[in-house]
Order: C-alpha cells, then sequence, then structure tokens
C-alpha cells in the first residue's frame, strides 16, 4: 500500500477542524455567547490542544495498526469489538448530521426548487466514488481541495477585513458563563472530531517523525480561519443581524468587495464550506466501512455502497432545520464530549497499563 504524506494527513486535519462550522457552531456560538463568540473560539484552540496530545499519544501506539486494530489487541476481541461498534455508530451520526446540514443549505440558497433527494444523490455518488478508491485517494484529493480552500479564504478575507466595524464587538466578556457554554460547544464540534485521524496507521505515514509538527500547524491554520469568520461575521453585521440569518457565515460571502471579480464571488467562495463537509462525510464514511471490515471481508465495495444508501435515506428523513437546530445546541455536544473523552481516556489508560506491564 502505497504511503501518505505529512502534508496530506495534515489538510485532513484542516478539514475536520472546519467541518461543523457552517450552520452549527457558529449559530450555537452567537446564540450562547453573542458578541463573545470569538473568545469562545479563541479559548477552544488552545483547551484543544490537551484532547489533539491524546489523540497522538494513541496515534504513537502500535504504529502498524490503526484504531479498530488497537482497540482489539488492548481489550481483546470482545470488548475491543464493543468499543469500535460504538465509536462507528457514533461517527455515522456525526455524518449524517453534517450531510443533512449540507443539503438544507444547498437546498434553501441555491437549489429551493429542487428536490432534495437529487441534491443528496449527487453528493452520495462523489462520496462512494471516493469510497471505493481507498484512503490514499482520498488523501490526495484532500490536499488539491486545501489549496483551493486556502485560496478562497485568504480572496475572501481580504475583501472583508476593511469592512470591520470594531464597535460591533462591545461590550466584551457580556456574560462568563456563555462564554464557558460557547467553548464547549467549540470543543465538542470543532476539535473532538480529529480523532479520526487514528484510522490511519502512523507507518503508513512518510516521514511520521514530522506528523505531530505537521498536524499542530494545520490545526492552528484551520483555527485562524474559522477565528477570522467570527471577526468578519460579527465586524460587518453585529451581532443582532448575524443571528437573524441561518447561514450568516454564507450571507458575508456577498459583501466580498474584489476589483475585478463579478458580483456572484459568493457563489465561487462558498466551495470552501463544501469542501469542509464533504472531505468529513468522507473521511467519516472511510472509518465506519473500516470498522465493518473486521466483522465482513469482502472486496466488491458492498460495504461502501450500503453505508452511501442508508446515508442518503437518513440524511432525507432528518430535514427539519429547527429540529437539527435544537438537537445540534442541547443534546449532540455533551454526546460529543462524552462518548469521546471516555472511550479515549480508556484507551490511553490502557495503553498506559500495558506499557507498565510490559516493562
Amino acid at each position: 500500500m502505497k504511503k501518505v504524506t505529512n502534508l496530506e494527513l495534515g489538510s485532513i486535519t484542516y478539514f475536520l477542524i472546519r467541518a461543523y462550522f457552517i450552520g452549527i457552531t457558529f449559530k450555537n456560538l452567537l446564540t450562547l455567547s453573542k458578541q463573545d463568540s470569538w473568545i469562545c473560539a479563541l479559548m477552544g484552540i488552545i483547551i484543544g490542544i490537551l484532547p489533539l496530545l491524546l489523540f497522538f499519544y494513541i496515534f504513537k501506539y502500535e504504529p502498524n495498526l490503526n484504531l479498530n486494530e488497537k482497540n482489539i489487541k488492548l481489550f481483546g476481541n470482545i470488548f475491543g469489538n464493543i468499543i469500535n461498534i460504538i465509536l462507528a455508530l457514533f461517527t455515522f451520526g456525526l455524518i449524517i448530521m453534517i450531510m443533512s446540514n449540507l443539503i438544507t443549505f444547498i437546498h434553501s440558497d441555491y437549489l429551493s426548487t429542487t428536490p432534495t433527494l437529487l441534491i443528496s444523490l449527487i453528493f452520495i455518488i462523489s462520496i462512494f466514488y471516493s469510497l471505493i478508491h481507498g484512503i490514499n485517494a482520498i488523501c490526495r484529493s484532500c490536499l488539491v481541495l486545501f489549496y483551493i480552500s486556502i485560496i478562497l479564504v485568504l480572496l475572501s478575507n481580504i475583501g472583508l477585513l476593511a469592512q470591520i466595524d470594531s464597535n460591533n464587538f462591545k461590550p466584551i466578556l457580556f456574560s462568563q458563563t456563555s462564554i464557558i457554554k460557547g467553548t464547549y460547544s467549540y470543543l465538542a464540534y470543532n476539535v473532538l472530531p480529529l480523532y479520526l485521524i487514528n484510522i490511519i496507521p502512523k507507518n503508513m505515514i512518510r516521514n511520521n517523525n514530522k506528523t505531530f509538527k505537521t498536524i499542530i500547524i494545520f490545526y492552528l491554520i484551520a483555527s485562524i480561519t474559522l477565528i477570522l469568520v467570527i471577526t468578519n461575521v460579527l465586524g460587518i453585521f453585529g451581532i443582532n443581524l448575524s443571528l437573524l440569518y441561518q447561514y450568516p457565515e454564507f450571507q458575508i460571502l456577498k459583501y466580498v468587495s474584489l476589483v475585478g471579480l463579478s458580483a456572484r464571488i459568493d457563489s465561487i467562495l462558498f466551495m470552501q464550506w463544501i469542501f469542509d463537509l464533504l472531505v468529513f462525510i468522507i473521511v467519516g464514511l472511510y472509518y465506519v466501512v473500516s470498522t465493518t471490515h473486521i466483522f465482513i471481508k469482502e472486496k466488491k465495495n458492498i460495504c461502501p455502497l450500503i453505508y452511501s444508501i442508508l446515508l442518503l435515506i437518513f440524511s432525507e428523513l432528518i430535514t427539519n432545520n429547527l429540529f437539527i437546530h435544537i438537537i445540534s445546541l442541547k443534546v449532540l455536544p455533551n454526546v460529543i464530549n462524552a462518548t469521546v473523552i471516555i472511550i479515549f481516556l480508556l484507551i490511553y489508560f490502557k495503553i498506559k497499563h500495558s506499557k507498565k506491564i510490559k516493562n
């Protein structure tokens, strides 16, 4: 099997961090923390180093194995596979939310007269095609999309920064309790999904002695881009207008002013968000398929096809915007934080215990 480069793994990190931001994290931050949303993101970035260190510690253990195989080695077949199944179901739930968010957004802002089933089908075909070509093709595609995304991010920020009004950020530290809640939400949606990088064994990466440094660099790049989005939206719209929009991070792109570009530059810049959502879905589904392959050995791409069909069905069933907002604001952050932290701390302590016994 061909090896993955550090840059390719870093690009996956970039997209995993950004994926839940549009329509979910940012909406939660505005609802909970108002003009202090940027403080929540900043605190989330700093605190997020801790779970990142946890994930990387597990990443280094048994470098020839992926996360599923590590769990079986650590906990045995029965308990190890129970953990794998829980994580797979949990991941598939996250993917369904992302897919539903993507389809809702495109349908409401671009293709309001097009059936959502047709929109979903177009994306499902692309997702299935990516899955059957394996992790190497996924990683290479992510790196190309990363370069395109960075160009789009730079273009959007160049056209917006000059329009920011600093008065829109006042008063600062409006509520310390809301800042804590906002930080909690940011950690759940934009840091903890990085556990998915553990599906790639460390030894599958070229020059893997530099992997952590690369992940940190891409972590900071992605985090800075999100801080810029918050700053642009609040600085130009203000908190009251921002709360009126369902997707203020997209609406702000209509204010981009660049010489020589058409009035519909916002449609081009929006591609950066589609990349984020699509990569998360593909990488997450690859994780779920890899878990299934532990129980079902197949070489005819049946599992990717089945999961793609299931994703199509569930994304059609969950289309209620109010339902998604309530779940993402009140329920999902607790589920993500509890599930990921408990399971990965359990894995961490089991590794420490195993190393102690071995020594």
